[in-house]
């Protein structure tokens, strides 16, 4: 899933913009589903995504990983398929105003503290999933690259009814102060 090494940008690389808005993708969450046809939970879920995706239209990107491989199993901690993963645009951290993530220290002692602060966010960002790129298949069979940044907002694995899902992982499952999945 992340970017191929030493090739030069792909029309499937640049960002896309939904021809309704004309906002770019990273503007809406992605559901990503793991899954292959060997596991039987997994048969159903496929169809389930592409019926989900016609409903939630550019509310929301789907993407389809058929059979993944053992690296994008274990860099994701996938033990079970099917597996759902909801990402969300990554958002620069509060304060930042410069864009780089980094905020001003004012005196000793809010640095001291920021220091601290930053530090247990140093150590959540590093079990926190993240990527720059998501790559799969659009509903329709089409090979899809989603540019970001991302991260995981939700996982949920198994066998999931239609109403599940689109609760707990669509366009209007509730993001805001939830802390990433890691």
């Amino acid at each position: 899933m992340t970017s191929r090494q030493g090739s030069a940008p792909s029309e499937q690389d640049r960002p896309l913009e939904d021809p309704v808005s004309g906002a770019l993708e990273g503007a809406v969450p992605v559901l990503v589903l793991l899954s292959a046809d060997w596991a039987g939970p997994s048969r159903p879920a496929p169809t389930l995504l592409r019926e989900l995706a016609r409903r939630w239209g550019p509310a929301m990107h789907t993407l389809l990983l058929e059979d993944p491989d053992d690296e994008v199993l274990d860099r994701w901690e996938v033990t079970h398929l099917p597996t759902w993963l909801r990402f969300v645009p990554e958002r620069v951290r509060e304060g930042s105003g410069s864009g780089t993530g980094m905020r001003a220290r004012p005196n000793s002692h809010e640095a001291k503290e920021d220091e601290t602060r930053d530090a247990s966010e140093d150590r959540d960002d590093e079990r926190t999933l993240r990527e720059t790129t998501l790559r799969g298949h659009a509903p329709g069979g089409a090979e899809l690259a989603l540019t970001g940044p991302w991260v995981l907002s939700h996982r949920r694995t198994g066998a999931l009814p239609k109403h599940v899902v689109e609760s707990e992982l669509g366009p209007e499952a509730a993001d805001a102060g939830a802390a990433p999945v890691r």
